[in-house]
């Protein structure tokens, strides 16, 4: 099953996207600094990547045709779905590996640096893979499933934070900061994106989403911001496994 997935994955010619866009945007960043350049490079990742990675993985994924023929073999359902998934991802690792690479060459980043780049970069890639996986499992019908992809991308990615500073000046005079803190926590690109800023100290403002995530959660490295990152879009994928095994029955 995961061979099968990866070659669909591999012989869509969009996958190529996942090769140039981080060289791309790593060209609107050079000459402005490590820290400023990889941060960059990842906020832009995060806008640009998540459409690209719902677009390759959900057409598949969510394809009851296919998966009513798939289920006639030998395997049970949630095993199937995991395996399908991680074709995905095997699919849209390696150009995805290589367009970091090139990215951090066109950066001139450090070796430490062009680490953090990768492993944000691959975060992100499990994260959106995690979320295209539970919403393909949860409709089962392609163009539904996309169509909430993308409005979900467009609610963490551009109206998040103005959604989050109204939110806390709406519940500065009341004790409800519980909700504040599960709204910071429900965005895990952001939270990783103020743990990169702490731990680079790069001269780049965190705006008022990073102010209230050192003020809610305190200090996030890039080691649990990246974590939670890569956990949360674990999670999403086992769920969306377990719901497609239920489904199937």
């Amino acid at each position: 099953m995961t061979a099968l997935f990866l070659k669909e994955v591999a012989r869509n010619p969009w996958t190529a996207g996942l090769l140039f866009l981080p060289p791309l945007l790593a060209l609107g960043f050079q000459g402005r600094g490590e820290g400023v350049g990889l941060v960059g490079l990842y906020s832009g990742l995060s806008l640009l990547l998540p459409p690209l990675v719902l677009a390759l993985a959900v057409p598949l994924l969510a394809s009851r045709e296919e998966w009513a023929f798939l289920l006639g073999l030998p395997v049970r359902p949630f095993r199937a779905f995991l395996q399908g998934v991680l074709g995905v991802f095997f699919g849209l690792f390696p150009p995805l590996l290589l367009g970091l690479l090139l990215g951090a060459g066109v950066l001139g980043l450090s070796p430490g640096s062009a680490l953090w780049l990768f492993l944000s970069g691959v975060g992100l890639l499990l994260f959106w893979l995690g979320v295209g996986a539970f919403l393909s499992a949860l409709l089962l019908e392609e163009r539904r499933a996309l169509a909430l992809g993308f409005g979900l991308f467009g609610l963490w990615n551009v109206l998040y934070s103005p959604l989050v500073v109204a939110l806390a000046v709406r519940l500065k005079d009341y004790p409800l900061e519980g909700l504040l803190t599960l709204a910071l926590l429900l965005n895990p690109q952001e939270v990783h994106r103020v743990g990169l800023l702490a731990g680079l100290k790069a001269p780049v403002l965190t705006g008022p989403v990073g102010y209230l995530v050192a003020e809610r959660l305190g200090t996030v490295g890039p080691p649990l911001g990246l974590g939670y990152l890569v956990l949360f879009g674990l999670l999403l994928t086992l769920l969306a496994a377990t719901l497609f095994a239920r489904r199937d029955r």
